[in-house]
């Protein structure tokens, strides 16, 4: 799947965005939580999401949502609801007077859950926040406190940069859904749960791929910021 950026058919973007929220969802409903990923993206990368801690690796302890930052200690990326709004515009296409996506089913299908779901992008893009440290990339709360503990692999929604083998933004830089990337912080046991057998396959490693524990978050914050210090902080790009 791919998208070439200028002159993109209504309908193959609204199927595609369609299908990338959705994916995206199952990601959300657990405050982001990992390995629903595994499809393949543009020159043999895969999906990305994120493991780990806020400040320190593996073996952090937290109590509770207690832990909390200093803005003096790291960038926070401004949230951007242009994917909120995407969505929320798709969604009402489904069911305007003569939109060429309209018909008798789609308003209920298609028009409701994306008018739904982009609320929710909405709500969730108002209450998180990813920062960067001077070591580690992280999933926060607004007011810089912890999500907790990973539903998924366990440990903090904080990843090393050191363990960055890729990261990207789906379909492109310049039109973002999808804010992606692989780490081998995560415990290699659980790198191949679910869709992460996809992505570390013989065949996938021939490839291109880099072993690891794959991620993808919806973009709700300025994607230029996150790309900017994810190259200022030397993560590894496939």
């Amino acid at each position: 799947m791919s998208i070439s950026g200028r002159c993109y058919p209504y309908g193959r973007l609204a199927k595609a965005m369609f299908v990338l929220l959705l994916a995206s969802l199952s990601h959300l409903l657990a405050i982001f939580p990992t390995n629903v990923d595994g499809f393949q993206l543009n020159r043999n990368s895969y999906c990305n999401d994120f493991p780990r801690r806020l400040q320190e690796p593996r073996h952090t302890t937290v109590t509770g949502s207690s832990l909390s930052l200093s803005p003096a200690d790291l960038q926070v990326i401004s949230p951007s609801y242009q994917l909120a709004i995407g969505t929320l515009a798709l969604g009402s296409a489904f069911g305007l007077p003569n939109s060429p996506l309209k018909n008798k089913i789609t308003p209920f299908l298609a028009g409701i859950p994306l008018l739904l779901f982009g609320l929710f992008i909405a709500f969730q893009t108002t209450t998180l926040r990813f920062t960067f440290s001077d070591s580690n990339f992280s999933l926060v709360k607004s007011d810089l406190t912890t999500t907790g503990e990973n539903l998924v692999v366990g440990g903090e929604n904080s990843w090393s940069y050191k363990s960055f083998v890729n990261y990207d933004f789906f379909p492109s830089r310049s039109f973002p859904i999808l804010v992606y990337f692989k780490e081998t912080q995560t415990p290699e046991e659980m790198w191949n749960t679910g869709p992460g057998e996809q992505a570390n396959s013989p065949e996938a490693i021939a490839k291109g791929a880099k072993p690891g524990q794959v991620h993808f978050f919806p973009a709700i914050g300025n994607v230029e910021q996150m790309a900017k210090q994810f190259e200022k902080n030397s993560c590894a790009k496939i």
